[in-house]
């Protein structure tokens, strides 16, 4: 039964999708993991592939539609895009259109299809926090927010946290990755530290100019 686990942020620009990439690419490649990465931003669609270099042809939502009509032609492996990384990728959406088709309600039923597949499904939830984000939630063993050192970013995690409690997750299964944890002009991790009931696991340097590069390379 693989662990599934949840990264997020309300706050565009934080490193997220970045973060979800390298933490299923490590896992497979340090660990010998079999990993799954689902990118489910169900707005900003397309650039978690393109950081892969993929293509993907189908998605979640055309699972989903499969499994709603009861279908007995559904072959899991068809809906998985192969990266060179050693991960599987897969989309909720291929396109922004396609967010209406992600019905909360069989969120589960696409788990259920690929939890024994995989030892980890690392899942990027995007930012909008919708009835299908509570679904994937509801899924999670762990979920790690991705914070900045900025007064916004450590405001908007406090109101996602309070939001959490309030959907009866308790805190203990949620974690706090620091990323530009050195900038310059940034409040100290220390200060961040204590804004938040919940611990922060790891400090991501600032390294705009590598993390570039990378991402222009795929």
């Amino acid at each position: 039964m693989s662990k599934t686990i949840v990264i997020f942020s309300t706050k565009g620009g934080v490193g997220k999708t970045l973060v979800a990439v390298n933490l299923a690419v490590s896992l497979a490649k340090d660990n010998f993991k079999k990993v799954c990465l689902i990118d489910f931003d169900l707005h900003v669609t397309g650039d978690m592939a393109h950081m892969l270099d993929l293509n993907p042809q189908r998605s979640i939502a055309d699972l989903i539609y499969l499994i709603k009509k009861q279908s007995k032609e559904i072959k899991k492996s068809d809906f998985i895009t192969k990266s060179e990384h050693g991960i599987d990728f897969l989309p909720a959406v291929l396109k922004a259109q396609q967010a209406s088709y992600v019905d909360p309600a069989f969120i589960k039923d696409v788990f259920s299809l690929y939890e024994k597949d995989y030892d980890y499904i690392i899942i990027d939830a995007g930012r909008s926090l919708s009835d299908s984000f509570v679904s994937v939630l509801n899924q999670a063993h762990l979920i790690l927010l991705v914070v900045t050192p900025d007064i916004l970013s450590i405001y908007q995690t406090k109101w996602v946290l309070d939001t959490l409690r309030s959907l009866h997750l308790p805190y203990k299964m949620v974690r706090i990755i620091l990323n530009r944890a050195d900038s310059v002009a940034g409040v100290s991790w220390q200060e961040v530290r204590i804004n938040f009931p919940i611990e922060i696991i790891a400090q991501i340097p600032s390294e705009g100019k590598y993390v570039g590069q990378a991402v222009n390379r795929a």
